[in-house]
């Protein structure tokens, strides 16, 4: 009885280990893309889908990229730093400059086709719309009686 409540205990630390193993990979795989700065933002489910907002102030709209893969929805870009013509040194720095990402899990099914993204004022505004449910006919095959 004690040798099987050893082996118990040994193998639920093992499925412990396991599972902290692939926490920290997710989270050194997080590390590995040189983000410079996280921009601001706002995320939540309207009743026509869901509306991302993320605070891009500085950034041309041509240097951000959106990717919709399945769930999961990656703003990609890049701020850039000020044309050097004129300064002669920073007194105060506090914006960032360089790439970021944000990946967002979206928690309900969108219709890809439909995505729409704007940048207005430095802000950038992407509506998600909601996937319309498909109805399908489903025939019931009959099978002769007797077999």
């Amino acid at each position: 009885m004690h040798r099987l409540i050893k082996i118990r205990i040994i193998r639920d630390f093992e499925h412990l280990e396991e599972q902290m193993r692939r926490g920290f990979d997710t989270l050194l795989e997080a590390y590995k893309t040189p983000v410079s700065f996280r921009p601001a933002a706002d995320f939540y489910e309207t009743a026509q889908g869901l509306v991302l907002r993320l605070e891009l102030a500085g950034v041309a709209a041509a240097d951000v990229s959106l990717t919709l893969t399945g769930h999961e929805l990656l703003v990609r870009g890049r701020r850039r730093p000020p044309a050097p013509e004129g300064i002669r040194r920073f007194v105060h720095l506090e914006m960032a400059f360089g790439i970021f990402e944000r990946r967002f899990m979206l928690p309900i099914a969108v219709d890809p086709q439909r995505v729409e993204a704007r940048y207005v004022d430095g802000v950038l505004e992407v509506h998600l719309p909601r996937k319309a449910p498909q109805t399908r006919t489903i025939p019931v095959k009959t099978e002769p009686a007797g077999e």
